[in-house]
């Protein structure tokens, strides 16, 4: 069932890549079609053509290798009848104005930024799906041996503020520690008292981290039982409804404390002493877990009450406001991510390449249509981005020999543009290849997440 579900999930982010390339793609092509270029080749993918046909001038090419995609123009001499061959915006189109370059040029990223927009419109109209608990930020488990663990943040304690920045939800605090500046000076509250602790959390590299947020988890559930398994240790002894209020005499803050502590039980301790409160009144009971040979542990035989979540939905013009907001987002975390990658701050051995984003596409769409939509917008956003950096065989690259075509009022040679390409050519494969290694390392963490 687990390979089936990791088989959807490669299926369905081939989709989500799929859509995002095309997208920048017919922004070139729809450019290039009003600029009057003539288009060779529209093409998803690379490789040898599974499938094509032709309709005009141009060629339509679904291709092999599903990693991105082009548009093929011919260069400024077929157009006046001459070699026909295929060229790229800068080098052969000479005959264009710069200006009309410069639009094909923009028009693929902006196709990704106006698509982005799009879909975070769509998704805050459609409505959020929003837990209760990421309107808190309470730390519902620490996890033993973890960073947080060593210091000394307990369940039950409430983040205040991360390196003297005010946090109240959990996903500021999410975002913070995903920075990875490795120390962390944060402030809790701890029933009332106000308790200063010192976290740091070690770059980890291709791998997924051991101990994500390292080690804090949120309170996801409430200690309620949703529901108790016949035949289970807890049957005809716990009941849908109760609320677990310590065990062994811990108290729980969450379900999820509860589990990981059942996690540690040991036979030897004898039976599990829990304290619940059942319509209104607190008892205590005492039960003997049985080891359950599917999960390799001994368990009470019970389950969360589904977690409270509210739906947050905004009317066509009201949705414009968040949409901006999340944009911005996303916008200014890829530049403050290549600044701490500039910096070494942050790990090159964190990059991801379609190996990662097309499993990760296929988790997000089985999470809903809004998380799918919020994770689309956010790699349509990455794609503008980076096609806009100056780096050769970027669409930032293809300005850039425009930028000095217009100073030096003469495109540079074809002959001297593609030694530049080369040598970027080059070391965009050799990035390719880093960001595919970092990929395969992290296949194993996906097995175990699909387990």
């Amino acid at each position: 069932m687990a390979t089936l579900s990791f088989t959807l999930a490669i299926i369905v982010g081939l989709l989500v890549l799929g859509i995002l390339v095309f997208v920048h793609e017919l922004g070139h092509f729809i450019a290039a079609k009003a600029c009057k270029f003539k288009v060779l080749a529209f093409a998803i993918g690379f490789g040898r053509p599974l499938l094509k046909w032709k309709r005009g001038d141009t060629e339509y090419r679904i291709n092999a290798i599903p990693f991105g995609g082009y548009v093929a123009m011919a260069g400024g001499e077929s157009e006046e009848g001459g070699d026909g061959k295929e060229d790229i915006i800068g080098a052969g189109n000479s005959s264009k104005p710069i200006w009309q370059r410069a639009v094909v040029a923009l028009a693929g990223p902006a196709a990704n930024f106006v698509f982005a927009l799009l879909t975070l419109w769509v998704m805050f109209i459609y409505g959020v799906d929003r837990p209760a608990f990421m309107d808190s930020s309470k730390i519902g488990v620490v996890l033993a041996g973890s960073p947080a663990d060593s210091a000394g943040f307990m369940a039950g304690d409430s983040i205040v503020s991360i390196n003297d920045e005010t946090v109240n939800t959990w996903e500021h605090v999410e975002m913070r520690l995903a920075q990875q500046l490795g120390d962390y000076t944060m402030t809790v509250d701890r029933g009332g008292e106000t308790v200063r602790l010192s976290l740091q959390i070690e770059k980890f590299g291709a791998r997924l981290p051991k101990y994500p947020s390292g080690g804090l988890l949120p309170a996801r559930f409430p200690p309620v039982i949703g529901g108790v398994m016949q035949r289970g240790s807890a049957e005809n002894i716990l009941a849908a409804g109760d609320t677990i209020l310590s065990i062994n005499g811990t108290e729980v803050a969450s379900f999820d404390r509860f589990a990981f502590i059942m996690r540690e039980y040991d036979p030897e301790e004898g039976p599990v002493a829990l304290s619940i409160r059942r319509d209104g009144e607190s008892m205590n009971v005492l039960i003997i877990p049985s080891y359950d040979s599917a999960s390799g542990r001994y368990l009470l035989g019970v389950e969360p009450a589904a977690a409270p979540s509210r739906v947050v939905r905004y009317g066509l013009i009201a949705a414009l406001g968040p949409t901006m907001d999340k944009t911005w987002e996303y916008t200014t975390m890829i530049f403050d991510v290549l600044g701490k990658l500039t910096t070494g701050k942050v790990s090159a051995k964190q990059l991801a390449g379609p190996l990662n984003i097309i499993p990760v596409s296929g988790m997000m769409a089985f999470q809903g249509l809004s998380t799918i939509l919020n994770f689309m917008a956010l790699i349509g956003i990455n794609l503008a981005v980076l096609n806009l950096l100056p780096l050769v065989i970027t669409d930032g690259g293809l300005l850039m020999f425009l930028g000095i075509e217009a100073i030096r009022k003469k495109p540079l040679s074809i002959q001297t543009q593609m030694a530049i390409n080369k040598v970027f050519i080059a070391l965009f494969l050799a990035l390719f290849l880093f960001v595919s290694f970092n990929d395969i390392q992290r296949l194993p963490d996906f097995f175990r997440m699909w387990r």
